[in-house]
């Protein structure tokens, strides 16, 4: 038999892991600003680019999958 999945569970289970994932993208961009040594130089551009990007992804206006383009994806992967 097959297993019966409520997709509204599943929607809320990606919607908790397309937040986990953008904290950790940002987390990311974090440490890897922090990581930069000291000989390591940045351009004005370059950083005014990555702190636009990174508060876009805080504000959540960064485009993601939708849940629905998820389920197809995934859906795609296991059943095929």
């Amino acid at each position: 038999m097959s297993e019966v999945i409520n997709p509204h569970t599943l929607l809320r289970k990606i919607e908790r892991i397309e937040k986990e994932l953008e904290d950790l993208r940002t987390m990311l961009l974090k440490m890897v600003v922090e990581n930069l040594s000291e000989g390591d130089e940045i351009d004005r551009e370059t950083l005014k680019a990555f702190e636009r990007d990174l508060k876009d992804m805080i504000e959540g206006k960064v485009e993601v999958l939708s849940a629905d383009e998820t389920i197809k994806i995934l859906s795609e992967k296991v059943g095929g």
